[in-house]
């Protein structure tokens, strides 16, 4: 019998060696009904263990952007009157760039891509710079400990100065044909997916298929970059995709590097190698221009892409249809009323 008393308790296990599970219960009947779905797990699957929710993620081989930071730190940050200020700094870096990012992956164009996020949060540049600055401190570290061979040059922003790259639909046609070409089908529905619904890409790896619900894909509160709960219509071809997609435990189950990877193949593939704004936060980017392009009042644009202030919103006005054009017709009609007249000049 798979269950035992051990003092006070009662163990509970199915399975040997390494395909074993084992548990302890206070009581007897939750010690039996363990047992049960134990039992049930190993006949169904042949493993009585619990399968984890979601899978585990192998420890990088190598420095990461954290052994960088965790020894900046106790160098330079730790002793700092403005230490705090480095915290809430390191926190937003590490929200766009993971902490397990390895150093010899930290390349321009990634932090390139991060400035974008920030940039799309509202931040100025003397704020996104102050960001940078971080990263090239841990990297500095890093290379002064010979974990690295040389410190690359990092983007900086002028105040106001950015240019918002998106994607035509011919491109989003030769991305999405170049995903098929390379085998890439998860990365071609997280295309589409982005471009539809304007979601940042750590929303987008947090969704789970309950998160679509009466045509409706939902943000919940707190995975969100203003922690407020959110959701937006689906397009049909968004819809097909979520239905397909809904058996799995996340809608898509890549980490950070493997979405980079990915990208960085079908950037080479389409021939975007030199295009360092052809980044997958451009997707985001692309969703904002078309809404804006069709004629979507902007407020409706700000509240579907979670902009906490209108002022980001804004940047993408200059791409609305006729927007002068409407100005000269209400002119036109004045001019052309038939009662109207000139009066001493």
């Amino acid at each position: 019998m798979p269950i035992y008393k051990r003092g006070n308790t009662f163990l509970v296990s199915v399975g040997s060696l390494d395909n074993r599970y084992r548990q302890s219960f206070k009581t007897e009947k939750e010690a039996q009904v363990a047992e049960l779905e134990a039992l049930a797990r190993l006949k169904a699957s042949g493993r009585p263990q619990i399968e984890p929710l979601w899978p585990s993620v192998d420890k990088p081989k190598g420095k990461t952007l954290k052994d960088a930071h965790d020894l900046t730190w106790r160098l330079y940050w730790s002793q700092d009157k403005g230490k705090e200020c480095h915290e809430v700094t390191i926190n937003c870096v590490f929200r766009a760039i993971p902490e397990l990012t390895l150093l010899s992956d930290i390349t321009p164009s990634m932090v390139l891509e991060a400035i974008e996020e920030w940039e799309d949060e509202g931040n100025s540049g003397s704020t996104v710079n102050r960001k940078v600055s971080h990263i090239s401190k841990m990297l500095s570290t890093a290379a002064e400990q010979g974990w690295i061979t040389a410190v690359p040059k990092l983007p900086r922003r002028k105040p106001g100065k950015h240019r918002i790259r998106w994607m035509a639909e011919r491109e989003e046609l030769l991305v999405l044909n170049g995903c098929t070409q390379l085998g890439l089908n998860d990365l071609r529905d997280y295309i589409t997916t982005a471009i539809d619904t304007g979601y940042r890409r750590g929303e987008m790896l947090g969704l789970v298929p309950n998160d679509f619900v009466n045509g409706m894909l939902q943000l919940h509160a707190g995975s969100t970059k203003s922690d407020k709960a959110r959701a937006v219509p689906v397009t049909s071809r968004v819809a097909e995709i979520l239905h397909r997609r809904s058996n799995q435990r996340k809608l898509f189950a890549f980490t950070h590097s493997q979405l980079r990877s990915q990208w960085l193949a079908l950037k080479a593939h389409v021939g975007m190698e030199d295009d360092n704004q052809f980044c997958v936060h451009m997707l985001r980017h692309t969703c904002a221009s078309r809404l804006v392009q069709r004629g979507v009042n902007l407020a409706v644009v700000q509240k579907w892409m979670g902009h906490a202030n209108i002022a980001t919103t804004l940047r993408y006005a200059h791409l609305a249809p006729d927007s002068l054009a409407v100005g000269r017709e209400a002119l036109e009609q004045v001019s052309t009323t038939s009662h109207l007249k000139v009066v001493n000049g």
